[in-house]
């Protein structure tokens, strides 16, 4: 009896080693996944400035996003590996050939060897643009309202700024910037603006890339007036000739501008023809018309027997604003909510209130030569498409003046029969722009291109 009770006890020890083995054997296991489990031998690499004597023992361990992931994303994914972060062990070095999507390694001399592979989808340029907002308090202080208060602000250097339009939150180009060209079509533009949906807006600046400081025709398309003289019998002081499209009443979207027409005939052999309208975004285009109310001026100025408009006013000089006041100025291709659906191509001109917000001021004299140091000069005077006052032969826009300014209200003999310079400006698809940094050696360009 002393002997099985002695067997017993011995099994029941055997059963508690064999139980507490097993659990060493569990823990040391998860351990050891924990810490290699993650990386995936490969026996099939390349070994570049190095060679190993077993090629069977390289492990790589792939993160998506910092989530760690069993396989490498494929290639038509959008990741690209982040050199920076990836690593392997004993000094080698990971590298991704995008050609045939596999891992090369370099500088593999021993075996054992691991690798942690990141990996990422590259930053858009979009987002490489808003990621350059100035926080420094240089850019202007929007208001509630949306305006944006320019008075007293510095352009001697370049900043992106943000101010809301009708689509969200506008990232804007301002001052001596040099990081916004593009190279689109042959073509040499420079950014406005990101648009509050994330597209691109660019206005034409030459067949090669221009420095902000430069005098040349070369940065416009050509010259053309803004409307034929048009008169209204009715109201005798016609508001219609200010308007990028007319009618026979205020606002009648119905007959192209001289302008108009002029733009449309170089977008259908410049773009159009060439296939590059895919790339573009249909964004609103405002010839602004609204007639100024209330706070102590009149809509129509009996002095000198005129209209005016919202841009007349000093206020649209230091507080300029982005979104379009109405829809029958909001000119666009295909009609929304907000907009007209008027255009025949997605293109038009630059606002007074962009060309603002770009650098230019008001100053009473237009010809005293000082260039103006912001990327929207060009030596040549031409048109936006803010109206300023109507008369009985048409009226007068706002224009940007051969010395880099807005025209302003001592100076305003730019009447819309007078042939001036024109800069188109259209707008890209968010997701158009592929490579570059924006120089003028380094433009921001297509893929294809």
């Amino acid at each position: 009896m002393k002997l099985e009770k002695f067997k017993e006890i011995n099994n029941k020890k055997i059963g508690i080693l064999i139980f507490t083995v097993c659990c060493i054997l569990l823990i040391t296991g998860v351990y050891l996944y924990s810490s290699f489990a993650i990386y995936e031998q490969n026996q099939n690499f390349n070994v570049i400035n190095g060679t190993v004597k077993d090629p069977g023992d390289l492990y790589f361990a792939f993160y998506v996003d910092d989530i760690i992931s069993k396989n490498m994303p494929s290639k038509d994914s959008g990741y690209i590996l982040d050199t920076e972060k990836s690593n392997c062990t004993k000094g080698a070095i990971p590298i991704l050939n995008e050609t045939d999507w596999s891992i090369k390694v370099q500088n593999l001399t021993e075996t054992h060897t691991k690798c942690t592979l990141y990996f990422t989808k590259p930053r858009s340029i979009v987002d490489e643009i808003i990621a350059k907002l100035d926080t420094s308090g240089s850019c202007p202080i929007v208001s509630s309202d949306g305006t944006v208060n320019v008075t007293g602000s510095e352009i001697t250097n370049g900043y992106v700024c943000s101010a809301p339009d009708d689509y969200g939150t506008s990232y804007y180009f301002r001052g001596n910037v040099t990081d916004n060209y593009v190279k689109f079509g042959d073509y040499y533009w420079r950014i406005l603006r990101i648009n509050g949906d994330g597209t691109i807006r660019i206005i034409y600046d030459g067949t090669s890339a221009h420095a902000n400081d430069e005098a040349s025709v070369d940065r416009t398309i050509g010259e053309s007036k803004f409307n034929e003289e048009i008169m209204n019998e009715e109201m005798f002081i016609s508001p219609v000739g200010v308007g990028y499209m007319h009618g026979d009443k205020y606002r009648e979207n119905t007959n192209d501008s001289v302008i108009k027409t002029y733009v449309d005939n170089w977008f259908q052999t410049n773009i159009e023809s060439r296939g590059l309208s895919n790339y573009l975004s249909d964004e609103l285009f405002c010839n602004d018309r609204t007639l100024i109310e209330g706070d102590g001026e009149s809509a129509f100025d009996e002095s000198y027997y005129r209209w005016n408009y919202g841009p007349w006013s000093s206020d649209n000089i230091n507080y300029p604003i982005l979104t379009c006041q109405d829809k029958a100025d909001a000119f666009t291709v295909n009609e929304s909510e907000k907009t007209n659906g008027k255009l025949t191509y997605p293109i038009g001109l630059i606002t007074a209130d962009e060309v603002i917000l770009a650098g230019a001021y008001e100053n009473s004299d237009m010809t005293d030569g000082t260039i103006q140091k912001h990327y929207l000069y060009t030596g040549c005077l031409y048109w936006t498409m803010s109206a300023y006052y109507s008369t009985a032969t048409g009226g007068t826009l706002r224009v940007v003046s051969g010395g880099g300014r807005i025209s302003e209200s001592t100076n305003p003999s730019v009447v819309v029969t007078q042939s001036n310079y024109v800069k188109p400006v259209i707008n890209l698809k968010s997701d158009a722009l592929k490579v570059g940094s924006g120089t003028a050696d380094d433009p921001y360009m297509l893929s294809i291109e």
